[in-house]
């Protein structure tokens, strides 16, 4: 599946770029990079909607995500979160937001404005894995 193969590649180039700061201590000696665990999940939204979602949990505790939805593909950093991961996209423009608990997640959009307010774009996205839907 093309996407599939587009969403990994992606999240491969995510996880590069995460285990750059490992890569030189600060000697300029080159070190380990982070270890990390990935794991790809599809959600169906509302609406017959698909999103898919790579996650990349570092052992140093750093997350990251990538997610696919219409059509565009956008790099994720963790945020942090009273409940949940909750997880912004790495360019400002897109604006997107990644909330996920449990096995439900929710995509909003939140302009780059100080005070621009969330706005869902996506609610009742479902691990396929977790439900049957």
């Amino acid at each position: 599946m093309k996407v599939g193969r587009t969403l990994l590649a992606a999240g491969a180039l995510l996880m590069l770029a995460a285990c750059g700061d490992d890569a030189t201590d600060e000697t300029g000696v080159a070190g380990e990079p982070s270890r990390y665990d990935a794991l790809t999940i599809t959600y169906a939204c509302k609406g017959g909607v698909e999103v898919q979602a790579i996650y990349f949990n570092f052992e140093d505790g750093n997350a990251l995500a990538a997610l696919f939805h219409d059509g565009k593909l956008a790099p994720l950093r963790i945020m942090p979160s009273a409940s949940g991961a909750k997880y912004a996209s790495l360019n400002e423009e897109l604006g997107w937001r990644w909330h996920t608990k449990g096995g439900e997640a929710v995509l909003s959009y939140m302009a780059p404005d100080h005070t621009a307010e969330e706005q869902v774009l996506l609610d009742g996205c479902r691990n396929t894995l977790l439900h049957d839907n």
